[in-house]
């Protein structure tokens, strides 16, 4: 996988993962898709949840390991700390031209141009932060962060699972 793609992720699978992991992100207020980017990450294909732009965001240093602010935060920020392994058989990938909210489309295309030219520096630091959390050597950056390798083992079971149905057993 080399182009970062922006998609969704199938919500029963999302949920699946909350079982095991109260960090994995959810969308409580229902009234937009939940879009992230697609990225490979230890061989791994993660999605990582984008926010909107927001005032808070001013606050966070673009040096946090945890987050990725785009464009200097003015586009919004991609929360690797939430990011979570994912089935191929989960993924949506979205098109963008087809969100009927224009103002939405605008900022959701100025992400995807952004975090596509940034795409070196997104995969390093999630890379770099995928190792700090497996390793464990920042507690409290644990304390913010999914839980990767268990989320990795959880992962694998749900796409066990998705075969077993698919094949009639």
């Amino acid at each position: 996988m080399s182009e970062i793609l922006m998609c969704r992720i199938d919500i029963a699978y999302l949920n699946y993962l909350r079982q095991f992991d109260n960090r994995v992100s959810y969308n409580d207020s229902g009234t937009r898709m939940f879009v992230g980017i697609l990225l490979e990450v230890n061989g791994q294909k993660y999605y990582a949840p984008l926010s909107s732009p927001k005032s808070k965001h001013a606050k966070i240093s673009s040096q946090a390991v945890d987050i990725y602010k785009i464009d200097g935060g003015k586009l919004g920020v991609i929360n690797l700390n939430n990011m979570v392994p994912v089935p191929d058989a989960t993924i949506i990938v979205i098109d963008i031209n087809q969100e009927p909210d224009e103002k939405y489309r605008v900022l959701l295309q100025n992400q995807l141009r952004q975090i596509r030219k940034d795409a070196a520096r997104i995969k390093k630091k999630a890379q770099t932060l995928y190792h700090l959390i497996v390793q464990k050597k920042v507690p409290v950056l644990s304390k913010r962060c999914c839980d990767y390798a268990l989320l990795e083992m959880q992962c694998a079971k749900y796409s066990q699972q998705l075969s077993a149905k698919s094949n009639g057993c």
